[in-house]
């Protein structure tokens, strides 16, 4: 099991990571057609959102005990498994 300081290390690298993985994909969803252009637009914003509500997780555990991290790390860990899903979907997406 991860300590807090690793945990936070992970999000804060996987962040940064996303970031430049959503970044991609918005370039080359401009290259789409409008229709398909679109479409990734309203699901790269939804991505977005969750990867900032990430972002608010990461600054409560960073404020956060012990205790109240593993509270936190649940909903944190939904988070997580939500935009790692959202950016596989936009692959599939782009490629399809």
């Amino acid at each position: 099991m991860a300590t807090r300081e690793e945990y936070i290390n992970k999000l804060e690298n996987k962040l940064r990571e996303w970031n430049t993985q959503i970044d991609e994909l918005q370039a080359k969803a401009n290259k789409e057609s409008q229709d398909l252009k679109a479409t990734l637009e309203e699901r790269i914003e939804v991505l977005s959102k969750k990867r900032e509500a990430l972002k608010l997780k990461l600054n409560q555990i960073k404020d956060s005990g012990d205790k109240t991290f593993e509270d936190i790390k649940s909903d944190t860990e939904q988070l997580w498994g939500d935009v790692k899903k959202g950016i596989s979907e936009i692959r599939e997406i782009v490629k399809g």
